[in-house]
């Protein structure tokens, strides 16, 4: 609204600066029910300027009135929608509790067995990051020196007995990584 009436005040002190500059024309204005004659250019841009106004705020005010019943409409209607989300969880089950992470010293060229959990390779070449999952019951990591990476063989629940009754298996070892 301020802006609207900064730019109608702005064009209304055109309107009569026009005036202004040419107030020494002169002229006659015929109506139905009468005559002004000798009217200054100047009294009739100062009409116009204020025509020009009064309309601009009636304009800018039904404008401000019709954008704040859509934003009405559109924060009624998104209350709603949030409403009906917060009520869709409420009846979502509670997430399980996430599994803390463990972490395994592993020596390179030995193997290390961990019972029940996965392994990641973390950063630090000499340690991998570990998580229980149910479908792992041992993970057998080896790690070389030449490759630098852990291998991870993991048994599934199942197969536990039969993973104990057979040696471990030993990955390959695996190529260099690409020099980047």
């Amino acid at each position: 609204m301020r802006n609207a009436l900064i730019v109608l005040v702005v064009v209304a002190l055109v309107i009569v600066a026009l005036g202004a500059v040419n107030h020494g024309l002169l002229f006659d204005i015929d109506f139905v029910a009468g005559t002004w004659t000798a009217v200054s250019l100047l009294w009739v841009a100062v009409v116009t300027a204020g025509v020009v106004v009064v309309t601009g705020v009636a304009a800018a005010l039904l404008a401000q009135s019709g954008a704040v019943a859509t934003r009405r409409k559109l924060e009624k209607e998104l209350q709603g929608t949030y409403e009906r989300l917060r009520a869709a969880e409420a009846k979502l089950p509670e997430p399980p509790a996430p599994v803390p992470a463990a972490v395994v010293d592993v020596t390179p060229g030995e193997q290390t067995a961990v019972t029940g959990v996965a392994l990641a390779p973390t950063a630090d070449d000499s340690r991998s990051a570990a998580e229980a999952t149910p479908e792992a019951a041992t993970a057998v990591t080896t790690v070389t020196p030449e490759a630098a990476t852990a291998v991870t063989t993991a048994a599934a629940a199942e197969d536990a007995p039969a993973a104990a009754a057979e040696p471990a298996a030993v990955a390959e070892d695996a190529p260099p990584p690409a020099a980047s």
